[in-house]
Protein backbone atom coordinates (compact mmCIF):
# COMPACT_ATOMS: atom_id res chain seq x y z
CA UNK A 1 0.00 0.00 0.00
CA UNK A 2 2.69 2.34 0.69
CA UNK A 3 4.24 1.94 -3.28
CA UNK A 4 0.80 3.29 -3.75
CA UNK A 5 0.87 6.71 -1.81
CA UNK A 6 4.25 7.26 -2.09
CA UNK A 7 3.36 6.64 -6.59
CA UNK A 8 0.15 9.20 -6.20
CA UNK A 9 2.09 11.54 -4.01
CA UNK A 10 2.77 14.75 -5.81
CA UNK A 11 4.46 17.37 -3.43
CA UNK A 12 4.49 21.40 -4.81
CA UNK A 13 6.56 22.88 -2.50
CA UNK A 14 6.21 26.76 -2.04
CA UNK A 15 9.16 29.31 -1.35
CA UNK A 16 10.16 31.46 1.08
CA UNK A 17 12.96 33.75 1.43
CA UNK A 18 14.70 31.51 -0.56
CA UNK A 19 14.25 28.35 1.16
CA UNK A 20 12.19 25.49 0.21
CA UNK A 21 9.28 24.21 2.72
CA UNK A 22 6.79 22.06 1.90
CA UNK A 23 3.33 22.96 3.59
CA UNK A 24 2.70 19.81 5.86
CA UNK A 25 -1.38 19.95 7.86
CA UNK A 26 -2.52 17.87 10.81
CA UNK A 27 -6.63 17.97 10.50
CA UNK A 28 -6.90 15.48 13.02
CA UNK A 29 -5.15 17.99 15.41
CA UNK A 30 -5.96 21.52 13.49
CA UNK A 31 -2.41 22.58 13.00
CA UNK A 32 0.00 23.25 9.79
CA UNK A 33 3.80 23.97 9.32
CA UNK A 34 5.95 24.07 7.04
CA UNK A 35 8.78 21.85 6.56
CA UNK A 36 11.73 22.19 4.55
CA UNK A 37 12.44 20.00 2.22
CA UNK A 38 13.99 16.72 2.28
CA UNK A 39 13.63 16.48 5.88
CA UNK A 40 12.64 13.35 7.86
CA UNK A 41 9.13 13.23 9.56
CA UNK A 42 7.67 10.88 12.49
CA UNK A 43 5.38 10.83 15.63
CA UNK A 44 6.61 10.44 19.12
CA UNK A 45 5.89 7.30 21.05
CA UNK A 46 6.97 8.50 24.49
CA UNK A 47 5.61 11.92 24.54
CA UNK A 48 1.76 11.83 23.74
CA UNK A 49 1.85 16.14 23.71
CA UNK A 50 4.35 15.66 20.95
CA UNK A 51 2.46 15.77 17.46
CA UNK A 52 5.00 16.10 15.27
CA UNK A 53 8.63 16.03 14.56
CA UNK A 54 10.67 17.04 11.70
CA UNK A 55 14.20 16.57 11.71
CA UNK A 56 17.42 17.54 9.01
CA UNK A 57 18.84 14.32 7.54
CA UNK A 58 22.38 13.98 5.79
CA UNK A 59 22.68 14.91 2.18
CA UNK A 60 22.53 11.25 1.32
CA UNK A 61 19.80 10.87 3.91
CA UNK A 62 22.13 8.05 5.87
CA UNK A 63 21.77 9.79 9.10
CA UNK A 64 20.37 12.32 11.22
CA UNK A 65 21.82 16.17 11.69
CA UNK A 66 21.38 17.45 14.96
CA UNK A 67 18.87 20.91 13.41
CA UNK A 68 14.87 19.42 14.11
CA UNK A 69 11.62 21.03 15.64
CA UNK A 70 8.52 19.49 17.10
CA UNK A 71 5.38 20.92 17.19
CA UNK A 72 3.45 19.80 20.45
CA UNK A 73 -0.53 20.76 22.02
CA UNK A 74 -1.00 21.17 25.28
CA UNK A 75 -4.96 21.55 26.47
CA UNK A 76 -5.06 24.65 28.57
CA UNK A 77 -8.87 25.73 28.59
CA UNK A 78 -9.68 29.39 29.69
CA UNK A 79 -6.04 30.28 28.84
CA UNK A 80 -4.03 33.34 26.51
CA UNK A 81 -0.66 33.10 24.52
CA UNK A 82 0.62 35.48 26.99
CA UNK A 83 -0.58 33.07 30.23
CA UNK A 84 1.22 30.16 28.11
CA UNK A 85 4.46 32.10 27.94
CA UNK A 86 4.29 32.82 31.50
CA UNK A 87 4.44 28.93 32.18
CA UNK A 88 7.18 28.52 30.03
CA UNK A 89 9.49 30.90 31.22
CA UNK A 90 8.11 29.64 34.96
CA UNK A 91 9.43 25.92 33.45
CA UNK A 92 12.55 27.09 31.98
CA UNK A 93 13.95 29.42 35.05
CA UNK A 94 14.93 26.39 36.80
CA UNK A 95 17.41 25.68 34.61
CA UNK A 96 20.39 27.50 35.00
CA UNK A 97 22.02 27.12 32.13
CA UNK A 98 18.90 28.95 30.39
CA UNK A 99 19.16 31.81 28.68
CA UNK A 100 16.99 34.32 26.86
CA UNK A 101 18.38 35.91 23.64
CA UNK A 102 15.66 37.94 22.15
CA UNK A 103 11.83 37.59 22.31
CA UNK A 104 8.80 39.04 20.38
CA UNK A 105 5.97 38.70 18.31
CA UNK A 106 3.57 38.26 15.37
CA UNK A 107 -0.07 38.63 13.97
CA UNK A 108 -0.42 35.83 11.31
CA UNK A 109 -4.21 35.38 10.17
CA UNK A 110 -5.52 37.29 12.97
CA UNK A 111 -3.75 35.35 15.47
CA UNK A 112 -0.46 36.40 17.31
CA UNK A 113 2.05 34.28 18.00
CA UNK A 114 4.72 34.80 20.30
CA UNK A 115 8.39 33.45 19.95
CA UNK A 116 11.59 33.04 22.18
CA UNK A 117 15.29 32.89 20.92
CA UNK A 118 17.04 30.97 23.73
CA UNK A 119 20.57 28.63 24.47
CA UNK A 120 20.41 26.42 27.13
CA UNK A 121 21.97 22.81 28.31
CA UNK A 122 20.92 19.72 28.70
CA UNK A 123 21.26 16.73 31.37
CA UNK A 124 24.11 14.49 30.74
CA UNK A 125 24.97 16.18 27.36
CA UNK A 126 28.19 18.29 27.00
CA UNK A 127 26.82 20.66 24.33
CA UNK A 128 24.85 23.83 24.26
CA UNK A 129 22.13 24.49 22.09
CA UNK A 130 20.40 26.63 20.19
CA UNK A 131 16.33 26.86 20.04
CA UNK A 132 13.48 29.24 18.69
CA UNK A 133 10.37 28.62 20.45
CA UNK A 134 7.07 29.83 18.96
CA UNK A 135 3.88 29.77 21.23
CA UNK A 136 0.31 30.17 19.87
CA UNK A 137 -3.24 29.65 21.62
CA UNK A 138 -6.27 28.45 19.61
CA UNK A 139 -9.42 26.65 20.87
CA UNK A 140 -7.93 26.19 24.34
CA UNK A 141 -5.30 24.56 23.45
CA UNK A 142 -1.51 25.91 23.22
CA UNK A 143 0.40 25.07 20.33
CA UNK A 144 4.43 25.36 20.99
CA UNK A 145 7.28 24.78 17.37
CA UNK A 146 10.23 24.07 19.20
CA UNK A 147 13.36 24.38 17.04
CA UNK A 148 16.75 23.16 17.89
CA UNK A 149 20.43 22.79 16.90
CA UNK A 150 24.12 23.26 18.26
CA UNK A 151 24.93 26.97 19.41
CA UNK A 152 27.49 26.95 17.34
CA UNK A 153 25.05 27.43 14.33
CA UNK A 154 22.45 29.01 15.62
CA UNK A 155 23.26 31.93 12.74
CA UNK A 156 22.88 29.85 10.39
CA UNK A 157 19.58 28.06 11.41
CA UNK A 158 18.00 30.80 13.29
CA UNK A 159 16.55 32.45 10.11
CA UNK A 160 15.06 29.55 8.72
CA UNK A 161 13.88 28.36 12.30
CA UNK A 162 11.66 31.68 12.33
CA UNK A 163 10.76 30.47 8.50
CA UNK A 164 9.14 27.81 10.12
CA UNK A 165 7.78 29.18 12.97
CA UNK A 166 5.85 31.80 10.97
CA UNK A 167 4.29 29.14 8.78
CA UNK A 168 3.05 27.43 11.39
CA UNK A 169 -0.70 28.03 11.40
CA UNK A 170 -3.32 26.83 14.18
CA UNK A 171 -6.99 25.72 14.05
CA UNK A 172 -9.55 24.33 11.91
CA UNK A 173 -8.43 24.63 8.48
CA UNK A 174 -10.82 26.28 5.85
CA UNK A 175 -13.26 23.81 4.55
CA UNK A 176 -11.96 21.80 1.29
CA UNK A 177 -13.45 18.94 -1.03
CA UNK A 178 -12.68 15.39 0.43
CA UNK A 179 -14.54 12.33 -0.08
CA UNK A 180 -17.42 11.22 2.60
CA UNK A 181 -17.73 7.46 2.69
CA UNK A 182 -21.12 5.73 4.56
CA UNK A 183 -19.48 3.39 6.63
CA UNK A 184 -22.31 0.77 7.46
CA UNK A 185 -23.78 0.81 10.47
CA UNK A 186 -23.27 -2.53 11.55
CA UNK A 187 -19.31 -2.22 11.85
CA UNK A 188 -17.42 0.74 13.65
CA UNK A 189 -14.60 2.32 12.15
CA UNK A 190 -12.23 5.03 13.84
CA UNK A 191 -9.95 7.41 11.92
CA UNK A 192 -6.93 6.93 13.02
CA UNK A 193 -5.06 9.39 10.44
CA UNK A 194 -5.56 12.47 9.06
CA UNK A 195 -2.69 14.33 7.27
CA UNK A 196 -2.11 17.00 4.49
CA UNK A 197 1.20 17.06 2.81
CA UNK A 198 0.71 20.16 0.70
CA UNK A 199 -2.18 18.84 -2.17
CA UNK A 200 -2.08 15.40 -0.88
CA UNK A 201 -4.40 14.32 1.83
CA UNK A 202 -4.50 10.76 3.12
CA UNK A 203 -6.82 9.33 5.86
CA UNK A 204 -6.80 5.95 7.59
CA UNK A 205 -9.57 4.31 9.15
CA UNK A 206 -9.31 0.61 11.26
CA UNK A 207 -12.12 -0.94 12.40
CA UNK A 208 -12.76 -0.15 16.36
CA UNK A 209 -11.48 -3.61 17.61
CA UNK A 210 -8.14 -3.55 15.30
CA UNK A 211 -4.88 -2.01 15.83
CA UNK A 212 -2.51 -0.33 13.27
CA UNK A 213 0.30 -2.71 14.54
CA UNK A 214 -2.56 -5.71 14.30
CA UNK A 215 -5.03 -5.79 12.00
CA UNK A 216 -7.32 -7.76 9.43
CA UNK A 217 -8.87 -4.61 7.34
CA UNK A 218 -7.76 -1.21 6.72
CA UNK A 219 -8.91 1.63 4.41
CA UNK A 220 -7.24 4.26 3.21
CA UNK A 221 -8.66 7.57 1.03
CA UNK A 222 -6.76 9.70 -1.28
CA UNK A 223 -7.01 13.40 -1.93
CA UNK A 224 -5.33 15.18 -4.97
CA UNK A 225 -6.44 19.11 -4.46
CA UNK A 226 -6.92 20.87 -7.74
CA UNK A 227 -6.43 17.53 -9.79
CA UNK A 228 -8.66 16.40 -12.43
CA UNK A 229 -8.14 13.41 -14.45
CA UNK A 230 -9.46 13.63 -18.09
CA UNK A 231 -9.24 9.99 -18.78
CA UNK A 232 -10.41 7.32 -15.79
CA UNK A 233 -8.44 5.11 -17.76
CA UNK A 234 -5.08 6.65 -16.39
CA UNK A 235 -5.49 6.93 -13.23
CA UNK A 236 -6.98 2.95 -12.70
CA UNK A 237 -3.79 1.88 -14.55
CA UNK A 238 -1.30 4.17 -12.08
CA UNK A 239 -3.07 2.56 -9.32
CA UNK A 240 -2.13 -1.26 -10.88
CA UNK A 241 0.93 -0.36 -12.09
CA UNK A 242 1.79 0.51 -8.65
CA UNK A 243 0.45 -3.06 -7.19
CA UNK A 244 2.00 -4.83 -9.79
CA UNK A 245 5.05 -3.40 -9.08
CA UNK A 246 4.78 -4.25 -5.67
CA UNK A 247 3.69 -8.20 -6.95
CA UNK A 248 4.33 -9.69 -10.06
CA UNK A 249 1.84 -12.07 -8.87
CA UNK A 250 -0.85 -9.94 -7.96
CA UNK A 251 -4.10 -9.70 -10.22
CA UNK A 252 -6.72 -7.05 -11.35
CA UNK A 253 -10.38 -7.11 -12.17
CA UNK A 254 -12.02 -4.17 -13.66
CA UNK A 255 -15.65 -4.15 -12.03
CA UNK A 256 -16.59 -1.36 -13.42
CA UNK A 257 -16.28 2.08 -15.27
CA UNK A 258 -17.49 5.29 -16.08
CA UNK A 259 -15.22 7.75 -18.67
CA UNK A 260 -17.70 10.82 -19.36
CA UNK A 261 -17.43 14.63 -18.07
CA UNK A 262 -18.76 14.86 -15.44
CA UNK A 263 -18.71 11.73 -14.55
CA UNK A 264 -15.08 9.53 -14.11
CA UNK A 265 -15.77 6.78 -11.83
CA UNK A 266 -13.87 3.44 -11.64
CA UNK A 267 -14.53 0.04 -9.74
CA UNK A 268 -11.37 -2.40 -9.43
CA UNK A 269 -9.77 -4.70 -7.36
CA UNK A 270 -6.40 -6.41 -6.92
CA UNK A 271 -5.77 -9.86 -5.27
CA UNK A 272 -2.52 -11.00 -4.00
CA UNK A 273 -1.95 -15.09 -4.44
CA UNK A 274 -0.06 -16.85 -1.87
CA UNK A 275 3.50 -16.84 -2.45
CA UNK A 276 5.82 -19.21 -0.31
CA UNK A 277 8.45 -17.19 2.19
CA UNK A 278 6.67 -13.91 1.21
CA UNK A 279 4.14 -11.78 4.41
CA UNK A 280 0.54 -13.05 4.31
CA UNK A 281 -1.08 -11.79 1.19
CA UNK A 282 -3.05 -8.50 0.80
CA UNK A 283 -5.88 -7.81 -1.38
CA UNK A 284 -7.45 -4.73 -2.25
CA UNK A 285 -10.92 -3.24 -3.51
CA UNK A 286 -10.58 0.25 -5.02
CA UNK A 287 -12.84 3.20 -5.98
CA UNK A 288 -11.49 6.11 -7.88
CA UNK A 289 -13.44 9.73 -8.62
CA UNK A 290 -12.99 13.07 -10.18
CA UNK A 291 -14.79 15.40 -8.14
CA UNK A 292 -15.74 18.87 -9.38
CA UNK A 293 -12.11 20.81 -7.94
CA UNK A 294 -9.98 17.26 -6.61
CA UNK A 295 -9.52 13.65 -7.68
CA UNK A 296 -10.01 11.08 -4.99
CA UNK A 297 -8.94 7.79 -4.36
CA UNK A 298 -10.21 5.42 -1.74
CA UNK A 299 -9.44 1.28 -1.16
CA UNK A 300 -9.69 -1.21 1.77
CA UNK A 301 -7.24 -3.48 2.04
CA UNK A 302 -7.88 -7.12 3.61
CA UNK A 303 -5.42 -9.97 4.66
CA UNK A 304 -6.80 -12.39 2.15
CA UNK A 305 -5.14 -14.07 -1.01
CA UNK A 306 -8.98 -12.85 -2.52
CA UNK A 307 -12.15 -11.00 -2.01
CA UNK A 308 -15.35 -12.84 -2.36
CA UNK A 309 -18.44 -11.63 -3.89
CA UNK A 310 -20.22 -10.99 -1.16
CA UNK A 311 -17.12 -8.65 0.42
CA UNK A 312 -17.23 -7.04 -2.83
CA UNK A 313 -20.65 -6.11 -3.41
CA UNK A 314 -20.77 -4.95 0.36
CA UNK A 315 -18.10 -2.37 -0.06
CA UNK A 316 -18.89 -1.51 -3.74
CA UNK A 317 -22.01 -0.43 -2.96
CA UNK A 318 -20.64 1.77 0.21
CA UNK A 319 -17.82 3.11 -1.76
CA UNK A 320 -20.44 3.77 -4.89
CA UNK A 321 -22.46 5.49 -2.82
CA UNK A 322 -19.33 8.14 -1.12
CA UNK A 323 -19.27 11.68 -2.62
CA UNK A 324 -17.26 14.42 -2.63
CA UNK A 325 -18.45 17.12 -0.48
CA UNK A 326 -17.02 20.25 1.57
CA UNK A 327 -15.58 20.01 5.11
Amino acid sequence: MKSVIIYCLLLLPFFANGQELVNYRDTLHNFAVGVPNGWSIWKSTKAPAIKFIAQRMSADSSRKEPENFNVSILEEPHSSVDNIVKKLFNYTSRNPFFKLIDSGSVISNGKRTVWLDEIHMEPNLPDTFFSSIFVSYTDNKAYLLSATTLSAFSGVYAPLFHQIGGSLQTGRAMRKERLKIPFPGTEKWKLISDKEVDNFVTRQYLPENETPEKWDQKIYAMTMENVKVSNIDQAIKSFTDAALGKSANAKVTLLSKENLPGRRRALFKIETPVVAGTPAPESQLYYIIQGAKSFHAVFIAKKSSTLSPEYIKTWGDIFRKSQPVSE
